[in-house]
Order: structure tokens, then C-alpha cells, then sequence
């Protein structure tokens, strides 16, 4: 075996150096580390340099490296709640400018993940939908030993960032393979795919057990943006925007915000397993009932895993929401701060969001699985009124045209 090359302060300075130019520049200079970390011959060594940049910004400095230098690699505890020895693994995750990042939203829907038995994910096939920086599939595979994760993303630089931290957590600060009781890594339990929702498992006809996903519920309120071409040379702000917005869907559910929500369960159904279960966060902006009827009227049934209040996200337009409250009767559900008790409407959020107040609102993690011929009960069928549902499109394609 070769020996191993020692990673020096210059080595460190100039990796630095390279990503100090612009969010463009850290991210030509990831890339870089990328090809080096795919490449087995150069592999340990672009590990043991990302491990050297870790701990040059330690000890609380990461907000300083992505000021400064466009990026940070921080550590996610995946038991935040949990004190000392009592905390388990936490992963070493790599962020870029581009890549929304939503703490509450993820780690309430990771919470919602952790109430299910182990045997949903061990030793099966799952696919993550808007996979981000990938620290839930990773942790998903961490935990639970599944078969295989696919990591989806329609975003092809998050895509690139999540390849970067499944080697970030495949491998020690060495360089070496860190392997489990199967003796297998974690390379080789988890993949990451640049896909719309579900497009990667269906064109390559991958039967799944598990479907999750934490995936966006507001409109875009700039659509003609989101008729761009996706390509790595999208502007940083567009390709925010994606892991933050949605654009409209023709599904019925569109008014209420959910319809990339919508596609997904159905595009779901297509190629889960007869016994399989998919599993989403819900935003509560639209109510309870509005959220669970996007699984019954598709003959699933649903179980509830999880209930909590997050912080509206301070950089998210909610001004399409008060748009649609203007066209039909339904009204959202916010609260002001995090322990208000009434629901307040989004036109009224918004405008206490701009006056300097805070907004939250409900989020639910919800499991759904296809009903089997035995549970289907007498009154399952839910109509809608079609010609009020052809309405309230026609009146949102208007809005946002």
C-alpha cells in the first residue's frame, strides 16, 4: 500500500484560496475535490484535506468560513435533544449557497422518520425525494442498514454537494473506509441522481419499499422563473429557489400549495411495492383536512407520525398564499410566533411578517400506504366539485402567469 501523502496548512490555504473569489468559485473548487474523491487512487487523500478544512474552522467558525469563503462543513447531531455520550452519530455535512436549508423542516421531518420500526428501512430499498445535501439519506442508511437509498434532487449542484458528504461520512478523517457490522460503507448503501421526484427509479425501473420526502409547498411567486432549463450554470439564486418553490402541477391540489405533493404520491403508486409505505412532511398551512385528503382520494391510507409547530422561514414569499385566499373561500393557517394558539389568515401573517413579527404554523409527518382489498371502506370515495376545482386552476394559472 502506498503511503499515505500528509495534508499541510498550505494544502489548506490553498483550497481556501481557490473558493475565496465567489459562491461560483467554492463551487468549482468542491467539484474539484468531487473527481478527486471518485477517483480511488486520490481518494483518501481529497478526504483527509476536506478533514484538514473541518478543523481549521472549528470550534464554532463555520458561519466565518461561509462568510469568507462561500461554503462551510459543519457537524448535524442527529439526536440534538440528547446530552454528552447519550447523543448519537453526528454526520459532517458540506453546505453551498445555492442549497435551501431548513433546520426545523428537516429535522422535524427526521423526528417523524424516527417513529417508525426498524424494519421499515432495514435491508430495504428506499428513494428520498429533495434529497438536498443528502444528510437524511445518509442518516437513513446510518441507522437503519437499509439495502439501498437513492437521494433524489432535480438540483444538479446539491446532487455534486451530497456525493461530497456521503464520502464526508463514508470514510475517516484518514481517508479510510469506515465499515458497519455487515462490513459494508455507506458507499454502498447510498446513491445520489440528479431527478424531477421520482423520474430516476422509473426510467431505470427501481421497485421501491419506501418513499419519503420533505418536499416544498409554496408556490413560486416568480413562475416564469421556474420555466428555465435546469443546468449546473443556473444562477445561485434560481437554483435556490427550486429547493424553496414549486411551480404549478395541474393537480387540483395546486391551490392549496400541495401539488408537487400531489404528483409525488401519485407518480409513488406507480412503482412502490404492493406493502410498501411512503412518508411526507406536511406543512399545516392549508389545515388538517386539506393535508390528508391528498392521500384518501388516492385510496391510501394514512397514519399520522408526527405533530409539531416550525418557524415560517423569514426568506420564504408566502404572498402567493394571500393571492389564492383572495380568489377562493379556504383560508391558511398561521400563528403569530411559535406559541400562538388562534390560526391567523396568510394575509395577515404576511403582514405581521412585515411589520418584524415571527409566524409559525403546524407540520405533520404523515405514512401512507396502498389500501389492500380488504380495507377499503364503504365510504372511501371523495368528490370534489369539478367545475369549482377547474375554477380555482384556471383562477391560479391566471394569478401567476
Amino acid at each position: 500500500m502506498a503511503a499515505s501523502v500528509a495534508i499541510s496548512s498550505k494544502d489548506v490555504e490553498a483550497f481556501l484560496a481557490s473558493c475565496a473569489a465567489s459562491s461560483e468559485a467554492a463551487y468549482g473548487a468542491a467539484e474539484a475535490v468531487l473527481r478527486r474523491l471518485q477517483d480511488p487512487a486520490s481518494r483518501a487523500e481529497a478526504r483527509r484535506l476536506l478533514g484538514a478544512v473541518r478543523r481549521h474552522f472549528a470550534d464554532g467558525q463555520e458561519d466565518e468560513c461561509a462568510r469568507t469563503f462561500h461554503f462551510r462543513i459543519r457537524d448535524v447531531l442527529l439526536d440534538p435533544h440528547l446530552q454528552g455520550s447519550q447523543q448519537r452519530k453526528k454526520l459532517s455535512v458540506m453546505e453551498i449557497p445555492s442549497i435551501f436549508i431548513s433546520e426545523d423542516w428537516r429535522f422535524a421531518f427526521y423526528e417523524g422518520l424516527n417513529q417508525l420500526p426498524d424494519h421499515v428501512f432495514r435491508d430495504k430499498t428506499v428513494a428520498e425525494l429533495e434529497c438536498g445535501n443528502g444528510w437524511i439519506s445518509i442518516a437513513l442508511a446510518e441507522k437503519w442498514s437499509p439495502l439501498k437509498v437513492y437521494g433524489l434532487d432535480i438540483d444538479p449542484r446539491v446532487i455534486k454537494i451530497a456525493w461530497i458528504n456521503l464520502y464526508l461520512n463514508a470514510l475517516d478523517d484518514n481517508g479510510l473506509p469506515i465499515y458497519d457490522g455487515e462490513g459494508k460503507t455507506l458507499l454502498d448503501r447510498v446513491e445520489f441522481h440528479e431527478s424531477d421526484l421520482l423520474a430516476y427509479c422509473r426510467d431505470n425501473k427501481t421497485e421501491l419499499d419506501c418513499i419519503v420526502g420533505c418536499i416544498p409547498q409554496i408556490l413560486n411567486p416568480n413562475p416564469e422563473a421556474m420555466s428555465n432549463i435546469i443546468t449546473e450554470k443556473s444562477s445561485v439564486e434560481f437554483l435556490y429557489s427550486l429547493n424553496n418553490y414549486y411551480d404549478l402541477q395541474s393537480f387540483a391540489e395546486d391551490q392549496f400549495g400541495l401539488g408537487l405533493i400531489a404528483r409525488a404520491v401519485e407518480e409513488g403508486i406507480a412503482i412502490i411495492k404492493p406493502m410498501g409505505i411512503m412518508i411526507f412532511n406536511m406543512g399545516g398551512r392549508p389545515g388538517q383536512s386539506i393535508c390528508e385528503r391528498i392521500f384518501l382520494r388516492r385510496g391510501l391510507r394514512i397514519n399520522k407520525l408526527w405533530q409539531t409547530k416550525i418557524m415560517q422561514a423569514i426568506d420564504t414569499d408566502i404572498s402567493a398564499l394571500v393571492e389564492i385566499e383572495k380568489m377562493c373561500p379556504h383560508r391558511f393557517e398561521f400563528f403569530m410566533d411559535l406559541h400562538g394558539d388562534q390560526p391567523v389568515s396568510a394575509r395577515t401573517a404576511l403582514a405581521y411578517m412585515k411589520s418584524g413579527g415571527h409566524v409559525s404554523h403546524a407540520f405533520y409527518v404523515y405514512s401512507c400506504q396502498l389500501r389492500q382489498p380488504n380495507q377499503v371502506p364503504s365510504c372511501c370515495l371523495l368528490i370534489y366539485k369539478s367545475n369549482s376545482i377547474t375554477k380555482g386552476i384556471v383562477l391560479i394559472q391566471k394569478i401567476f402567469r
